[in-house]
């Protein structure tokens, strides 16, 4: 009902010109008060009237605008006298990358608030007209991103610095891909005590003062963004005593070298660094990760950057796509993986087959053309310099396979002989397997079907699952886990 209700007041807004706004409303406000007031006049079920909506609650107003968007909040002053303050008291606040305000609110619409609030044919002037006007004392979000059109001598910062300084923000997104060098916020944002989830995006300089502190930020996530200097970086995140969640996405002019990730509270890491380009050619970074409590860690580099744990870590899950060769300390950390995600490259295969892993419950290996796919699936041993084009049996089955294999997913199974003896082993093997699904590119689906239905499998309980209704848990499987 609640967003049935959202649905018809924007509809009612863009449809202004066209329709008896009254009536509407009317409308629209009998049937949610429905749903959140047990008990109500007989007189308030009637439609139309400036007398039946102001009997409603600010509480109850202010819940159907957060059901839409920021700038349909807003044309609601338009409305009635009743209406026109309402909307500055929504704790949530999202502007998109948009061309023209005005165009997107529409026709009259559009020129009505543009008397009530100002020519708003430019999004940063919206943005700043309507942040002005705003009142709710705690700001839950604020959302903003200003897309290429955006004039470079906006004032940006004292968006941010208001939301700090007078409206306790909690949540702040700030993306900004205007044409204009990279612009620094003020400094209070690093020093903000309300802040528990962070994101900055594209041109901003991460400038971080000496005396920085975030109390309360518990996620942070920084995406192409550029830094003063590597100080900065170890200042921000030294600054968050208790941030959970991390995310960084590199690019390669963001003036550092040596990224020190040091967060001892840290327990979700996500690193993306591709370089593109020849500018840092001869140039090898590091990544270095200080975080004791480290459960989820996933990592693309094909930076050509040494990546090495300082101390290491407890994970349960990861996935890894290095095209480089980690130091020892980092394979070391993966032994206590429980689920691992690994992009099978010259560089990690090297390492892999000394690790044992000990607590492997569910593993996806890509192997890229380079390799011979068959030996790193199942065999544990260090490599010999040339991969062999056949699989031969094990000498000991790995115990991850014997005792801790529950699912096991096969992608583009062609029933080859080769792929049938590799099937063979893991279903005759697997001692704890509960699913098994299997994408068949075979020319003959039906005829490999039988032959995998009929393999032995030590493990009763075990499923078989084909294809569409393979993918179909698979992705089931992924939004629960996330």
């Amino acid at each position: 009902m609640q967003f049935q209700a959202a649905n018809m007041l924007r509809h009612l807004l863009l449809n202004f010109s066209r329709i008896h706004i009254w009536s509407a409303v009317g409308i629209l406000l009998d049937q949610t008060s429905r749903h959140f007031e047990k008990k109500k006049p007989k007189s308030f079920r009637s439609i139309g009237g400036e007398d039946k909506i102001s009997e409603l609650s600010d509480d109850l107003l202010v819940h159907i605008l957060l059901l839409v968007p920021t700038k349909d909040a807003v044309a609601t002053m338009i409305l009635s006298k009743r209406w026109r303050y309402v909307w500055t008291k929504v704790p949530k606040l999202t502007y998109p990358a948009e061309r023209n305000v005005t165009l997107v609110i529409g026709g009259l619409l559009g020129r009505l608030l543009d008397r009530l609030f100002g020519k708003s044919d430019k999004q940063e002037r919206f943005i700043d007209k309507s942040l002005q006007v705003h009142k709710a004392p705690v700001l839950e979000l604020l959302h903003i991103e200003l897309g290429p059109r955006c004039l470079d001598d906006v004032d940006v910062g004292k968006w941010i610095a208001n939301a700090i300084d007078h409206r306790k923000v909690r949540e702040l997104c700030f993306m900004l891909t205007w044409s204009g060098e990279p612009t620094s916020l003020p400094n209070s944002l690093y020093t903000c005590e309300t802040l528990v989830s962070l994101c900055l995006s594209d041109k901003i300089l991460i400038d971080v003062p000496s005396l920085a502190c975030l109390p309360s930020l518990k996620g942070l996530r920084l995406s192409f963004v550029v830094y003063k200097d590597e100080d900065s970086v170890v200042r921000l995140l030294s600054s968050c005593p208790i941030l959970k969640s991390l995310v960084v996405d590199r690019h390669h002019q963001d003036n550092v070298i040596f990224f020190n990730i040091n967060v001892p509270s840290l327990e979700y890491l996500s690193y993306d660094y591709v370089k593109l380009g020849a500018q840092n050619e001869g140039i090898v970074g590091t990544l270095v990760i200080d975080s004791p409590v480290l459960k989820k860690i996933f990592i693309t580099d094909y930076s050509g950057d040494s990546c090495l744990f300082e101390n290491k870590p407890r994970l349960d899950k990861a996935k890894i796509n290095l095209f480089h060769y980690p130091d020892n300390k980092f394979m070391r950390s993966l032994s206590s993986i429980m689920c691992l995600e690994l992009i099978m490259s010259l560089a990690t295969l090297a390492w892999f087959n000394t690790i044992n892993f000990s607590r492997l419950i569910e593993c996806k290996l890509i192997i890229l053309n380079e390799l011979d796919w068959l030996e790193p699936l199942i065999s544990f041993k260090r490599l010999e310099k040339e991969l062999p084009l056949s699989w031969n049996l094990p000498r000991s089955v790995p115990e991850c396979l014997s005792n801790h294999l529950e699912i096991f997913e096969w992608k583009g199974y062609r029933g080859r002989r080769e792929e049938k003896q590799i099937m063979r082993y893991i279903l005759a093997n697997s001692k704890c397997l509960r699913r098994v699904g299997v994408s068949l590119k075979s020319t003959n689906k039906h005829k490999t079907m039988k032959e995998l239905e009929s393999m032995s499998r030590v493990s009763t309980s075990s499923h078989l699952i084909f294809s569409t209704r393979f993918e179909h848990m698979r992705v089931n499987n992924e939004i629960m886990s996330d």
